[in-house]
């Protein structure tokens, strides 16, 4: 994440469908690969996890990149444009259209720093699972 802050730009040059073939960005994905080997997945999984981790923290740069892009342009800085928003936001919630939206709404502050951890975490969560099923069938294989 450290270095999409730095380089704002960056999110934006990254694809998944068309990947430019520089070589430190190669090179992160080898050392992802390199750090997954003999977990006892298939090179297949270890490139689906490596691009399902950038995928996480790319997205999380490019919210980061668009509300640093969106303040530059504007002058407005986040927490104005919510003040701005303040009026239809409470009407709308009023409606009694959302009321799950409503109840949480109070506690909720943009934090995309905070919701990458949590979509981290739960990825995590979710790949340890996946490693933990591949050792059991390896151990529970015929030698």
């Amino acid at each position: 994440m450290a270095l999409f802050w730095r380089h704002l730009w960056l999110p934006k040059a990254v694809s998944f469908t068309r990947p430019s073939l520089a070589p430190n960005m190669m090179q992160h994905t080898e050392w992802t690969l390199r750090a997954l080997d003999g977990l006892g997945l298939s090179l297949r999984t270890r490139m689906q996890e490596a691009l399902a981790l950038h995928s996480l923290v790319l997205n999380a740069a490019l919210s980061t990149a668009d509300e640093m892009e969106a303040e530059q342009e504007t002058g407005v800085t986040l927490a104005r444009w919510l003040q701005t928003q303040q009026t239809r936001t409470e009407e709308l919630l009023a409606s009694g259209r959302f009321p799950l939206l409503a109840q949480v709404h109070e506690e909720m502050v943009p934090d995309l720093d905070e919701l990458f951890e949590y979509c981290l975490d739960r990825h995590l969560d979710g790949f340890a699972i996946l490693v933990a099923e591949q050792e059991a069938r390896r151990v529970g294989e015929p030698k």
